[in-house]
């Protein structure tokens, strides 16, 4: 859904041919739909402009499936008729990203029944539905129902004028049509002649009774049959791992949902991405269908569910409430000795291979799934082969602060609260020349106004796909601001974002409007590394080629080698910090300072000094020859485009 949600063409071309195959089976499906979490339809089958506005009357079975993430089934009336609609949530690598609905018309069952019996076969709806019909041609039955789709004897039949003229036919009006939140929206009307079965005998008169109760259970059995071979077909693959067969984690959380108590044993093989690379793709897959197949072989001696949840993860599940956590330790002995004793046989490899296994266990735990988790990732800590998830190995406080600083994050991009607050850079005489750009998010909490800094923030925004965004609205909020002042602005870009072509095609368009780029010095920060240097020093080539100055950050550390810098030759070298916070009693930085400022002469680079926190390292560094400073002694950093000055963080 992600990958086709902007390419409707493609969408339409994968689906089509499926709704074809199921429009084969019957053809009173009258929809498929595909919606995003938010409900927006991203593709719908059964009208020719497949993606639009969702049907007004499915927003509440929606909304559900996408509050609740579960599948959800029942009755509806739509402009279309009556409809049995079923939902099914949609998962990617974890994550909720939307829903599929397919829907059949009851008319098909009406015709199917008129077919097999000598019944009359109408459709009563509640009055409060009768807005969203397209077909208005319907008859009072009472004062809250009315009757549509029928033949003339089921209308004659409720039309009081008419109705002495079919004395004989005998109507139930008792199979209700349930919505999924098992409210009544109509019934299912059965009318048949008396006259062809009744006889002189009274007694027969009550057996028709029994007939009908018999009637109405056989066409409840038809009815689920045709719905539950409908849902087989187009959600089996939902539910099923293609490449072993197993329930896939779809079904592992539908189970878990739709029970209170779960003990859940996760296990991975160990090292199997070694045997994916050595042995290739193929001889791995034949590796995790063996390996299923032993599981499940073991699940079913044991009375447990097995589930493939992922390339070498399978989960064991039981919801029985007798298997205690001695039965459990008995049995992750038995499977780890199972598995680790199996041959497995693969195509052009005399000997068999084996593996081994790690295994995580949850007891009936709020989130059963990501605490077995939690105890298998320790387990490969501790080099252990099965841990059971208890509090001292629960990583949620952390992982909620993630989740918590995730959304301060997107509503910070989203609402405009990205804020870069600039650190004056002075020369020898203490003259502001230079601003450092750096990066705040702005949070309110309790209506207070929060200042939120990047080391809380800047890593979780990297591992979550977020930091893109801030890095764009930091180069755009900073550049536009600077583009008509006197003053430099150094702006700081990791080694990845070089390589990163929408962080850098939005660089070189706010460059590309300067008067003058030679103001723009780009900042290069050594918290991820260079893992191509090459790479990078063709980048810096093409930058320097627009005008801007580089600066090499924290040298002295880490990659900031002299040998790079012979190669790169920045107009800056910004030396570490940790040299300059103890430059006053510290002999090794002293010395360390003073290398730098003269290799860096030599070179023709200026050299800035940051933390220069009072005038004792100023007049000290100065006399070691550095150039340019900052530091609190300088003042702190200021919001400067909001016009805070007054607000120092």
């Amino acid at each position: 859904l992600l990958m086709y949600q902007v390419d409707h063409d493609k969408l339409h071309s994968v689906i089509s041919p499926i709704y074809k195959d199921i429009k084969s089976i019957n053809q009173k499906i009258t929809i498929l739909t595909l919606r995003l979490a938010n409900g927006d339809v991203i593709y719908r089958a059964h009208k020719p402009d497949f993606y639009g506005d969702p049907l007004g009357n499915k927003r509440g079975m929606i909304a559900s499936t996408n509050q609740n993430r579960k599948s959800f089934r029942g009755f509806d009336v739509s402009k279309f008729g009556v409809i049995y609609s079923v939902t099914k949530p949609i998962f990617y690598k974890d994550s909720y990203i939307g829903s599929a609905e397919i829907g059949i018309s009851i008319d098909s069952f009406i015709k199917s029944l008129t077919t097999v019996f000598d019944l009359e076969v109408g459709v009563a709806v509640k009055k409060d539905f009768l807005d969203t019909l397209l077909d208005k041609n319907s008859l009072d039955i009472n004062e809250q129902l009315s009757l549509i789709s029928v033949n003339e004897s089921l209308k004659n039949y409720f039309d009081k004028e008419n109705r002495y003229k079919f004395s004989n036919l005998k109507v139930d009006m008792e199979i209700p049509f349930l919505s999924y939140k098992s409210d009544t929206v109509g019934f299912l009307v059965l009318g048949y002649d008396s006259s062809k079965i009744v006889t002189n005998n009274e007694n027969f008169l009550y057996k028709l009774f029994f007939i009908g109760v018999v009637i109405t259970a056989v066409l409840v059995f038809i009815l689920h049959s045709a719905f539950n071979s409908i849902l087989r077909y187009s959600t089996g693959q939902l539910y099923t791992d293609q490449l072993t067969g197993l329930k896939n984690r779809q079904a592992l959380l539908d189970d878990i949902n739709s029970n209170e108590k779960n003990i859940l044993i996760l296990s991975n093989i160990k090292e199997f991405s070694l045997l994916n690379e050595f042995y290739g793709i193929d001889i791995a897959n034949s590796v995790l269908q063996q390996v299923g197949k032993e599981i499940s072989r073991f699940a079913k001696e044991n009375n447990l569910k097995v589930y493939r949840v992922s390339s070498d993860e399978y989960v064991l599940l039981t919801h029985d409430i007798s298997f205690d956590v001695m039965e459990c330790h008995d049995v992750l002995d038995e499977l780890h000795e199972v598995i680790s004793r199996f041959d497995i046989y693969v195509d052009k490899n005399e000997e068999p291979l084996s593996v081994e296994i790690y295994s995580g266990v949850s007891f009936n735990g709020e989130h059963p799934l990501e605490e077995a988790q939690i105890a298998l990732k320790e387990s490969k800590v501790k080099a252990v082969s099965y841990l059971a998830y208890t509090q001292h190995l629960d990583t949620k406080i952390n992982t909620k602060k993630t989740i918590g600083m995730k959304k301060i994050i997107r509503h910070a991009i989203e609402h405009n609260n990205v804020i870069p607050f600039f650190q004056p850079i002075t020369n020898r005489y203490g003259e502001f020349i230079k601003y450092e750009s750096l990066i705040r998010i702005l949070d309110f909490e309790n209506g207070n106004e929060k200042i939120i800094y990047p080391d809380q923030f800047l890593l979780i925004a990297i591992k979550s796909g977020l930091y893109v965004d801030l890095a764009k609205e930091m180069l755009t909020q900073t550049l536009t601001f600077f583009k008509n002042r006197d003053e430099k602005i150094s702006v700081n870009l990791l080694p990845n974002d070089f390589y990163n072509h929408v962080i850098m095609d939005r660089f070189i368009e706010l460059i590309q409007e300067y008067e003058h780029p030679e103001k723009i010095v780009v900042e290069i920060t050594e918290q991820e590394g260079v893992g191509d240097f090459n790479r990078l020093f063709k980048i810096v080539k093409k930058l320097r080629k627009l005008g801007v100055g580089i600066a090499i950050d924290d040298f002295g550390s880490g990659y900031a080698n002299y040998v790079h810098i012979l190669k790169l030759k920045p107009d800056y070298l910004k030396i570490d910090g940790s040299l300059i916070k103890n430059i006053l009693t510290d002999e090794d930085s002293q010395i360390l300072v003073k290398s730098i400022t003269r290799f860096a002469g030599y070179m023709k680079i200026k050299t800035i000094a940051e933390y220069v926190e009072n005038e004792e390292i100023f007049e000290l560094l100065k006399q070691y020859g550095v150039d340019e400073f900052q530091g609190y002694y300088f003042g702190r950093p200021l919001n400067l485009i909001s016009n805070q000055s007054q607000i120092f963080i």
